[in-house]
Parts: structure tokens; sequence; C-alpha cells
């Protein structure tokens, strides 16, 4: 229904467009595109006349789209179309304004468009949710008009500049879904400005605490830096100028989530972060347009730079010679300056533009566009939406290393890629029956990582065949491509280990008179510490776990065999599938309270214990998983589902799993003293204890049991008072997991 208009809705229409287009740049003033985009506003402001925003202080809803378009035009760099589409972007969605409508008045193509940008909102299928099928419906429009993606980046972008009073079961699911969908996308477009944004953002949302304390803590380290900083800068000016080389420098910091990240994978401290600064020497490459003299110019400054100050080995990485795929090239390197040691990048001044933006004036086109539209045409629609993410995920996410064939020819993979991934590369029938490799003179597994440079004589023999274990160790896409090509033309190995394991463990239950549930099943995979459902069903079918060893499991949890829980044999049928009897519903607006009583299972892949900020999730039989929020897993499930998973609150549980890692200087009785420290003096169950000795030092690794985090903290104080004992980290344990959609 369209709105009457008053006198003061007509005058903020046209003070608002004044704002509007006087801020959109040089290029979108000729009177033609005047028209175009003042056609295209009016029909937004119509639309949406009388709607409020949510977030955004409630601003007219209007104010949204018309900030999506500036972003686009301003931050993006796109043209006329992506402008008109970004204004008009909610309109099929939100309104009753139809494609038709737009198609009459701006064309078919913007029409597409903007059909492109509305969320899937009707799901049927029980298996799918519309959260994850609207990333898919965005992924594969890439290849075919990436606009698409550019103007949902945009308008996620202003959805997070504004989310400051929105509910946090909605900001947490929004960060969740950036972090794991929008981040690799803008990255993989080379809109890197935009990916630390989103990423700063989410990171505030999703980690208050630490993103305070963060930020808090590089303001003070910015401050402290910024002399020796301005010092080593004036050094390099008196080095360039007996260079022909003119260059500027640019002091770049990295976002909070960045430095989150390297504490998070390097296990360390913020005071242990070397390079939260980082100088980057911006050079004019004047007519200079051969590839390798671009290539010698970059080393020309690199050897003046080097010559002056001592370079830290190791640590130089050559994106000139082997650019990202997402187009950033430049020379990266450390070298010591008053006892720090600095990060420095050396780039053009086009690659500078390229490494904030994705282009440059004299190179519109996006070199991470093109790579990512190649990847994602070996897409198949057919394929669930949570399988395609993680596949365009992996392919985020991969550095490349180089390895030969007996002939010498190079063969390009993923890092950490394996002999099976190598073996695929050449061709699927040898992959299809590897059974290793020769490499160096060794016979090695097909398993084995390989390294770059490694020449890779692969050994194989007609009677092996795939197996779906491959599927954890393979990192090629196209591996996994090959992989279930394999299993659709043989569908005798697709779900029959589920199911057979499911069918074992129903019988089962049903012969010994007790009601299948989520709780017992959750309490199930506790004991046996496995990630799903899915993972015990296959250890029953493979026989992996008995069904004596079951049974006897199943008699030990006294919380869920009892009186209440059985029944008589003539009342059971023997179900097919489990039927659960204690769902547990999840609301993502608060947080569940998590206790002894409920079917919960505190995820292997991560270990959360009582105190760690976590989110729960629920799986087709009732059972609650548990994740560390950080968790790779957690973070899928939130950006794909995030309406059926919600914050932890702990209550009383029992005592969890806690792993550490202790290194020290090695002495007599060091092994002895920890002992006993945690077992006399704490009172700690111990589950596992295991030393190395390397030249006077040791590393080890102790596994708990414990309460909540501040018993843990409680733990590491009292470690750290043993002599010769220096530092203590918690194992964040990642394994990949097979999720249940």
């Amino acid at each position: 229904m369209v709105r009457i208009m008053t006198v003061n809705d007509i005058k903020y229409r046209e003070d608002l467009f004044r704002k509007f287009y006087s801020a959109l740049p040089q290029s979108f003033k000729p009177t033609e595109t005047y028209t175009q985009i003042r056609s295209a506003y009016d029909l937004a402001f119509t639309a949406h006349h009388g709607v409020r925003r949510k977030g955004g202080n409630h601003e007219p809803y209007i104010t949204h789209p018309v900030s999506v378009a500036l972003i686009v035009a301003n931050e993006i760099g796109l043209g006329v179309s992506s402008v008109i589409a970004a204004l008009l972007h909610d309109v099929i969605e939100d309104t009753e304004f139809a494609k038709e409508d737009i198609a009459e008045k701006f064309g078919n193509n913007i029409a597409n468009i903007v059909e492109g940008l509305t969320k899937i909102t009707n799901v049927y299928d029980a298996k799918k949710n519309a959260q994850s099928e609207t990333f898919k419906k965005m992924l594969l429009s890439i290849p075919h008009d990436p606009r698409v993606a550019f103007i949902k980046i945009a308008d996620r972008l202003h959805n997070m500049r504004t989310m400051e009073d929105m509910p946090d079961g909605t900001r947490q699911i929004k960060a969740a879904e950036n972090l794991f969908v929008y981040v690799p996308i803008a990255d993989q477009l080379g809109l890197f400005d935009i990916k630390n944004e989103l990423e700063d953002t989410s990171f505030k949302y999703s980690h208050p605490g630490t993103y305070l304390y963060l930020k808090t803590e590089m303001e003070k380290l910015s401050q402290k830096r910024k002399k020796t900083f301005e010092s080593f800068k004036l050094a390099l000016m008196k080095i360039m100028v007996g260079t022909q080389w003119v260059c500027k420098f640019s002091v770049i910091e990295k976002s909070c989530f960045q430095i989150w990240k390297m504490m998070q994978e390097a296990g360390i401290s913020f005071s242990e972060v070397e390079n939260s600064l980082s100088l980057r020497v911006i050079f004019d490459a004047g007519d200079i347009y051969d590839a390798q003299d671009i290539v010698n110019a970059h080393y020309n400054i690199y050897s003046s730079i080097i010559a002056n100050f001592a370079e830290r080995e190791g640590f130089k990485r050559d994106y000139v010679v082997r650019p990202k795929s997402n187009g950033f090239k430049a020379l990266v390197f450390m070298v010591m300056f008053e006892g720090n040691w600095i990060e420095i990048q050396i780039l053009t001044n086009e690659n500078d533009m390229v490494a904030h933006c994705g282009y440059s004036k004299s190179r519109p086109n996006r070199i991470g566009l093109d790579t990512l539209q190649e990847n994602i045409k070996s897409f198949n629609d057919s394929e669930s939406a949570i399988e395609l993410i993680n596949r365009f995920r992996t392919l985020s996410n991969l550095e490349k290393i180089f390895v030969f064939t007996p002939k010498g020819n190079i063969i390009e993979l993923p890092k950490s890629a394996t002999v099976l991934d190598f073996a695929y590369a050449i061709h699927s029938r040898i992959g299809n029956h590897c059974t290793g490799a020769i490499i160096g003179g060794e016979h090695v597994q097909i398993n084995y990582v390989l390294k770059s440079t490694d020449q890779v004589n692969v050994t194989f023999s007609p009677s092996v065949r795939p197996s779906k274990n491959w599927y954890s160790f393979i990192k090629s896409d196209h591996t996994k491509n090959c992989l279930d090509k394999y299993f659709k033309n043989n569908p005798q190995n697709d779900n029959s280990e589920i199911i057979k394991g499911r069918q074992i463990i129903n019988n089962l239950l049903c012969d010994k008179h007790v009601i299948p549930s989520a709780h017992l099943i959750g309490r199930i995979l506790s004991h046996y510490e496995l990630p799903n459902t899915e993972e015990l069903y296959r250890c029953i079918a493979k026989h992996e776990i008995s069904e004596n060893d079951i049974w006897s499991t199943i008699k030990g949890i006294k919380t869920i065999i009892e009186g209440k829980n059985t029944i008589k044999t003539k009342d059971i049928e023997k179900p097919k599938t489990i039927k659960v009897t204690d769902l547990v519903e999840i609301d993502y607006r608060k947080p569940l309270l998590i206790n002894q009583d409920l079917p919960y299972v505190l995820s292997p892949c991560c270990r959360p214990i009582s105190g760690d900020d976590a989110v729960v999730c629920r799986d087709e039989d009732g059972v609650l998983y548990i994740h560390k929020r950080e968790c790779e897993t957690a973070k899928q499930i939130g950006a794909t589902d995030g309406k059926h998973t919600t914050t932890v609150r702990w209550g009383k549980i029992n005592p969890a799993l806690a792993a550490l890692n202790l290194e020290g200087v090695d002495r007599e009785c060091m092994i002895a003293d920890i002992s006993s420290k945690l077992s006399k003096e704490l009172k700690l169950k111990i589950k596992s204890i295991e030393f190395r000795e390397e030249g006077g030092l040791f590393k080890g690794k102790i596994v708990v049991y414990v309460d909540d985090t501040l018993q843990l903290e409680k733990i590491q104080e009292e470690l750290l008072k043993i002599n010769g004992l220096v530092k203590i980290n918690r194992i964040n344990q990642q394994k990949r997991q097979i999720i249940i959609n």
C-alpha cells in the first residue's frame, strides 16, 4: 500500500537525495546517469516510505539502501547499474513491488541483480534452512553476475556499521555469518579494507571483552612504538634518497581480529606478538611495464634496505613473483631497528591501491574476481548449501605448494596437500587406486603431507578402492570432486554405515527395555569423545565399538538408566530411527542454561569447559553440542543455522577435560614435581601426561579433569611456581568434523 507523503516527507526526500547525489563520484554526474539514479531513488523512497529500520537508531528505512549505494560507488568502485540495484536491493523482498516492476523501469539486467539479492525465505525441505540456502544462491551467482556478491557485501557492511542497538542474539548471528561467509568472499574479491572492517566489527560483537582488551593494548602499543616508527621512516628516507626510486611510507596497523587470530594460532599472549604494525614502502614504478623489470625494482629497494639493517632469516615472502590469489602483490620481510623487528612491505603505487580495494585505475579488472569465478564454475547446484560453502571456504584459505613429478613437471597443490591429492592431480584413475608414493627413496603412505620441491613417484594397485576415510586428510578441491564422483557412481558406499549403526543401537536399546533418548545418546558421545552421532553409528557399524561395550557404557550412566526410563517389552516396537523423547528447544535470542540434566556433549574438536565463551546447537537426534565460540565448527553452525544456535549459560556440570602444553628447562625430578603438584596438592584426576626432552629443554602435554575456567587458571598459576617451568598454554584443539545438517 503506497502511503501519502506529507510536505515534511517530500522535504526529507529531496534533502536526502541532494546529500546522496553530491557524495557520488564525478563519473555519476552526466545528465543521463542523473536521470536513472533519480528514478531509482524515487522508487526506493516510495517503496520504503513510512518504514523504519530495526537498527541504526530506527532511522527511516530509505537511509539503508542509500548508504549501501554509496558504499558500492565509493568504497567498492562499481558503476551506475550496481548503484541502481543497491538502491532497490530490498524492494522485492520487503515491499509490494515485484521484479516485473523493476524490469519495466530499469530493464531485465538490473531486475535480475535485485532478484539475486533477495533472500530465500521459503525452504520446505527439513534438511535445508533459508540462511544457508541464501548463501548458496549468492555464491552460485558469482560466475554469472558478481555484482550480486559485491552489493551483498556492501549491504552487510552497512548493517554492521549500524548494529549497535540490535539484540545480542541478532548480532551474534550476523557476526558468525560475516566470519564464515562474507569475510572470505571479500578477501577473494580483494576488498581488503572492507574485509578488515567486517572482521573487526564481528569480533567486537562475538568477543566483546577480548576485543576491548586488545583495542586498549594496541592503542598503548601504537603510542609506544610511534616514536620508533618515525625514527625508522626517517632512516629509510635517507637511504631512498640515494636510490633512483621515489617512495612514500605508510604505517599499516593490524586489526584486533588479526592480532587475536595470530595469538590463537601461535598460542601466545599479546605481549609476544611482534608484527602488529607494518611499514609499507610504496614506490612509483613510472613507465616500467615489463614484469621482470617490476620484480627487479622490488628487489633493488629490498637490497638497499637490508644493506643497512639486519634481516630476519626465514621470514621473507615474495608475493611479487607469486601473487596471492586475490591479487595482492608485495615483497614482505622483517628487519631489526633499535631492538625491534619491523615488518616491511614493498609494493608499487598501483598495488597499494589493489591492497586496499582490489583494483587500480590502470587495472580495473580484479584478479581475485577472475580466480573466484573460475573456481565457483566447478561448483554443482545439486550439492547441499553447507557442502558448497565449505568447499568455497577451503578454496579461500589455501596457500600453494609446488611439487614435482618423476619427469620434473611441476604440480601446484594446496598447502598441506597429501600424496593422495598429488595422485588425483595426475589422474583420477591413479588416485582411485593409490597405495602411497616414493619420495627421496622412501615409501610413504597416501596421507603423507607434501612439502614444496618434493619429487613424488606414486605407487598404485588395481585392487585398491577409495574409502570414505580419505575425506579426513585430503586438501585439494579437485580430489574431493573426484571422490564425490566415485561415491556417486558407487552408491552402496553412501550412508550404509550410518544406517546400519543406527539400527544396531536402536535394536539393542529395545532389547534391553531402554527408551532411546537424546539424553542417553549425548552421554554415550561424551563417553567415547565422538564429535557427533554419525561417527558413533559408523564406529558401531564397523565394530570399532562392540554391542557389549555400548551396553556396559549405558549401564554405567546411572542418571539415564533409571526406573523412569524403562518400560515393558510389549510396549516397545523396534523403531527404524531413534524417537527423541527429551528435545530441548533453542532460542537464539536468549542463552541456554547447560546443566547435568541436559543431553549435552562438550565437543572434542575444541574441548570447551564450564566458564568458556561457548555456543550450543542441536542435532537431529536431539543431542546438544557445545563449542567454544571461536571454534571453526561453531562458526559454521552459527553462520548457516544461527537461529537454532545460542550462547551457553553455564550451570553445574560434571568435570571436563582440559589440555595444557608445558615448556621449561629440563632437570631431575621435573616430571615427578609436576605430577605431585597435580595429583597430591591440587587433587586433580589426570587422564594423560607426556613429556619429551630436546637439548636441555622439555616440552610436555597434560590432560586433566577440571570443574571450570577458574580452576584451570589456578592450576596454571600453581604449576608456574615449579622451578624451571616457564610457559603454559591451554590447547585449543581443532579437528575436522562432520556436521549433521
